[in-house]
Order: structure tokens, then sequence, then C-alpha cells
């Protein structure tokens, strides 16, 4: 983490500057599908002085996408919400879905300004540095980070989680698949469902059974879902793809934009 010396931030300027964008991938916050992870992609943190919130979403723009094409190959949860995406758009067309056909979605058209999907997460920080850095090394001089479940009450407690709640009553999209259940209660407490009763649903291709959790209120279904990764997860192509077709049964033409063709310029 690079800072300027000396500079120790106070809880209210943290909690200013976690209620807004900040460690989210983006895309289109307008789209109707959202993907919801704990953390955000393990990266190098930079906090600077003065910290400024993220007042609008990032994307995965033609700009970014240039910036990090070295790296992106190796981007194996995005990958997987790719595949998800394209099976989505497959089942809804009831058109084939070639082996490919999630790269191409990856490469051009994941987290896009204008795409289908926007992508969030709870909390601002990643739960894993780079180099696997620890925690209170990374944050070394930061009371109101370390240790960090100091952290992690202040974006549950503080403006956080109410900012999650708020943009989603803003864009009201019409799925989040919440990634990891573990997380339950912090997706339930940042979305405000307290209230709202939920029930099962068995996911069941040729993999073994995964049960997700839904909640439906206020326009929008959220599928809390295990994580992409793990022996438990949803791993394979063939739970991916039937948890595209799963949400697809939510969505409507006019929700999936058009595609680039491999001649287009996308």
């Amino acid at each position: 983490m690079k800072k300027e010396p000396n500079t120790v931030f106070t809880r209210e300027q943290l909690d200013e500057y976690f209620a807004s964008y900040v460690g989210m991938e983006g895309g289109n916050p307008d789209a109707p599908v959202w993907f919801c992870d704990s953390s955000p992609h393990p990266r190098a943190v930079s906090m600077v002085a003065p910290l400024v919130p993220h007042a609008q979403a990032s994307a995965w723009d033609a700009a970014y996408r240039h910036k990090h094409r070295d790296h992106m190959e190796r981007w194996q949860s995005h990958q997987k919400i790719a595949r998800i995406m394209a099976a989505a758009r497959a089942h809804f067309f009831n058109t084939p879905l070639g082996e490919r056909d999630w790269k191409h979605y990856f490469d051009h058209h994941l987290y896009a300004p204008h795409g289908a999907e926007f992508k969030l997460s709870l909390f601002p920080l990643p739960a894993r540095l780079i180099n696997q850095t620890p925690w209170s090394t990374a944050f070394r001089g930061q009371p109101e980070l370390v240790p960090r479940q100091r952290y992690l009450e202040l974006c549950r407690d503080g403006q956080r989680f109410a900012f999650i709640d708020r943009i989603r009553r803003l864009w009201k999209p019409k799925v989040v698949v919440c990634l990891g259940e573990r997380h339950a209660a912090d997706f339930v407490q940042a979305f405000a469902l307290g209230n709202v009763r939920g029930a099962d649903h068995i996911l069941q291709p040729a993999d073994l059974p995964k049960t997700l959790r839904v909640l439906e209120h206020d326009g929008t279904t959220w599928i809390i879902c295990p994580a992409l990764a793990g022996a438990a997860g949803l791993t394979s192509d063939v739970l991916l793809d039937a948890m595209g077709q799963y949400i697809a049964g939510w969505l409507e033409p006019g929700d999936f934009p058009a595609l680039c063709s491999g001649a287009d310029a996308c």
C-alpha cells in the first residue's frame, strides 16, 4: 500500500471514502444483472491523501482492457462470470453456446459501460493483497483499519453498506447474484433484506447439486450462491452454464445489448 508519510486517516474520512463506488469493478449500474462479491479482486492498494470518494462507477472500457491486456487471462473469477452471462444469453435466445463464446464475451463485453452486468463488492479493500502482504503490515499506522475486524465493522455499521442499499434502490437491477454463501449475513445486511423471506433452489445439472438461496423484494431478486472457487463452489462449465440458464428466467430481450461479431470493431 502506498501512502503519504504521516497520513493517518480518521474514521470519518474512511467512512466517507468507502461510501462510494471504490473497490468495485463496475460496468453498467443500470444493467439488469449485478454480481456482488464480498471483496474485490486482489490488487495493490493505494490510499493517498486526500481520499476522494468514487462518485461514478468505473467500467471495463477499451482503455481499461488495453491497460490490463497482459493480466486478464489470469482473472479466473471474472472469466467464470463471463461464462454465466454467455450461457444466459444463449439460453434466452435459444442458440447453441459455442465453446469460445465466453472468451469473446470476456474479451469484449464483460463489465462494459453499456453492457448487461455490473460488478460490485460489499467491502472496498481486497481481502487478499498482492504478494500475500499481511493486512497488519499493509495498513500499519492506520488505527481505523487494524485489526481487520475494525475495518469490517466500519463498513457494516457505517456508510458503506448503506451506500450499497441506496444504489440498489436507485438502479433497481432485476437480479443480484451474491457470490459466496458464507457471506450470506453480510449480503442480507448490506441490501437490507433482514425481513425478507427466502426460498431454496437446487441447481443440479450433471454435477453435484448446489443450493441457491433466493430472495425477492422491491422488484429485485437476490440469488445467494456458492463462490466461484473451491471444491464446493460453482467452478465447472456445467454448473456455470446452468447458473446462466437460471438467471435468464428473469431477463427480457432488451436486457441483452447487441454483441459485436468477429468482423466488427468491438
